[in-house]
């Protein structure tokens, strides 16, 4: 019998030990049967009890769903924060704030809980301070809920709607929240009829999603306003500081210290039996079931999301607890190097005044602790570097203040004649620093930047423009009769810029010496650049020691010519003068060491 079937059902019985972990939960709760489905809206006493969901969203696109999470139920409250985000980002704080406060309530969601002086609501996530962010929404736009279900659709990833008997069923029971409207029209909090306001509030209660669509939610908002899976942008940065700031206080009204003491997360719930929880950073969560307990939350999403917090140990309060450090590695250009092939002249150059210059990598988050530690490292050297390099790559996120120590770093270097290069940031890190800070895309073009200053400093050409036969690197250890024969066997090739001279594949025949101009090597997969050449250097010599197809392209950057010699020249020396083709082997292996230093050194930077 053959062993392929055995390992086919072992490949489809292999379970991913999170959705392991999230199967377990599921049974574990589903016991649970306190509570009850809400009946005060008549459309929701019509939900299904046992109905059942979990679902968690990574920030970097991963989704693991078990039970009922594609059962579709409205949103209800859950829609607040989307809200109140809504209109922080169109109107501002100033202006938001002046209508509802941001103070938890201690009191059950549909309580009347308004300032005495100003009757302005305390919070946004009680129904008082919903209704007048809805309002505040329904003044921005004549079309105001396509406002709201595209800010919706996205935070989901896809398009929502209406649930339209949901709705009709909250319009025709909501007196309470009518009566609210009104009382907020009386204190002039809202800038539409009280029922233009209301009516916006019951539809956005009504928006239909499912158990994945919270958890995506969730995740947007732990991810800063972008959706980890569609990648589009929900909210701004700075909005969601102040969304997650207020669910983590209000967000689970009277239940809310409880509820920071044992989960500790941010997080909305609502009526129609669903939760999210917020991890900034790091991931969201959604639960659904629809029994609720005496304070309109739903018991099992409680008790999923009191487990998961314990068992993952995902509470934001984690004591001794330390992330990664904000520097991940410092250099000088002596330590680390661009791509561009140097002259042993340059090389020595650049090390002897590398202590100028200083190469940081960050990590994580640029903000206070990335400008702290890099502002410590260069007021501390000895000799202060006025050419630095910041190198974002692995930089998943920023903050204003991590911004703003960049754009004075930037400054300051230039003040004294130096500058500031930032390479490796992401489209999404959302930069806006001044004209001083050089931007390149990658760490290698920031680091040529870096060197070609070094050396204009200390007074060498950057790249000879032309390099005769008897100095180049190859031909340096010939005597001038060894060099007059053989220059009767080379050949001359002269290209434009962007002119490829060899290609991946193509059979090698030949040797190149560059004379004059500068050309760069480039992964043929790929594209990426693998070094730069310019006079002096050579490149093809790898294909006389193999005899096998050219691995790189080569490209000119400038014009460029090059002296050949062809590989039958090489094989004819190796019987009619041995003593030159051992000079000449012994060339290779110069320019192969060099080459092998350089990778070498690339290699141990990159597994450091």
């Amino acid at each position: 019998m053959s062993a392929l079937p055995q390992l086919e059902r072992q490949q489809e019985a292999r379970v991913s030990p999170i959705i392991q972990y999230l199967t377990g939960l599921l049974e574990r709760f589903a016991a649970l049967d306190d509570g009850a489905v809400a009946s005060y809206i008549p459309e929701l006493a019509r939900s299904n009890p046992d109905h059942f969901g979990i679902c968690i969203a990574t920030l970097d696109g991963a989704v693991y769903e078990v039970g009922d999470t594609r059962v579709p139920f409205t949103i209800q409250s859950m829609s607040k924060p989307l809200t109140y985000g809504l209109a922080l980002e169109r109107l501002g704080e100033d202006i938001v704030h002046r209508r509802v406060g941001v103070e938890p309530s201690g009191d059950p969601f549909n309580e009347i809980s308004l300032a005495p002086a100003t009757g302005a609501p305390v919070n946004p996530m009680i129904n008082a301070g919903a209704i007048a962010c809805a309002g505040m929404v329904a003044a921005l736009d004549d079309a105001p809920l396509t406002l709201l279900l595209e800010a919706y659709s996205r935070y989901a990833g896809r398009a929502v709607a209406i649930d339209d008997a949901v709705y009709l069923s909250e319009k025709a029971t909501g007196h309470r929240n009518r009566a609210i409207a009104h009382l907020l029209g009386s204190f002039d909090l809202l800038d539409v009829a009280p029922e233009a306001a209301v009516d916006l509030y019951f539809r956005q209660c009504a928006v239909s999603v499912d158990c994945r669509d919270l958890a995506l939610i969730a995740s947007t908002l732990a991810n800063g306003g972008m959706n980890p899976v569609s990648r589009e942008r929900a909210v701004g940065e700075r909005v969601v500081r102040g969304v997650l700031s207020v669910m983590t206080t209000c967000g689970m009204y009277d239940a809310a210290g409880d509820w920071l003491m044992s989960v500790g997360l941010p997080a909305k719930s609502g009526v129609s039996g669903g939760v999210f929880a917020v991890l900034p950073g790091r991931l969201g969560i959604g639960v659904y079931s629809p029994a609720l307990d005496e304070r309109g939350n739903s018991v099992r999403g409680v008790a999923v999301c009191r487990a998961l917090s314990k068992d993952l140990a995902l509470h934001l309060v984690r004591p001794g607890e330390r992330t990664a450090p904000p520097v991940r590695g410092q250099h000088e250009l002596g330590a680390l190097r661009s791509k561009r092939v140097r002259q042993p002249a340059q090389r020595e150059a650049i090390v002897s005044a590398s202590a100028a210059t200083a190469i940081f990598e960050l990590q994580g988050e640029l903000g206070f602790m990335a400008a702290e530690a890099i502002s410590r490292r260069l007021t501390d050297a000895r000799t202060q570097p006025d050419l630095v390099v910041v190198d974002l790559l692995r930089v998943a996120r920023s903050d204003r203040g991590g911004i703003e120590f960049l754009s004075a770093l930037g400054e300051s270097l230039n003040g004294v004649g130096g500058a500031l290069a930032v390479s490796g940031a992401a489209g999404d890190l959302e930069l806006e620093l001044p004209d001083v800070v050089l931007r390149f895309v990658e760490l290698d073009e920031a680091l040529e930047w870096c060197e070609d200053e070094l050396l204009g400093r200390v007074g060498h050409l950057i790249a000879p423009t032309a390099v005769p036969l008897e100095r180049h690197e190859l031909f340096s250890a010939l005597d001038p009769t060894e060099l007059e024969r053989l220059a009767q066997s080379l050949g001359t090739l002269e290209a434009g810029p962007g002119t490829v001279l060899v290609r991946a594949g193509d059979q090698a025949g030949e040797v190149f010496l560059v004379t004059d101009g500068a050309l760069s090597v480039f992964a043929p997969v790929t594209g990426r650049r693998l070094s730069t050449l310019s006079a002096g250097m050579t490149f093809g010599e790898l294909g006389y020691l193999e005899r096998g197809p050219r691995t790189a392209d080569v490209r000119a950057d400038t014009d460029v010519c090059c002296t050949t010699l062809p590989y039958e020249v090489l094989d004819d020396l190796a019987v009619s003068d041995p003593r030159l083709h051992a000079k000449l082997l012994h060339g290779f292996a110069r320019v192969v060491v060099t080459s092998l230093k350089t990778a070498n050194a690339e290699v141990a930077h990159l597994t450091r």
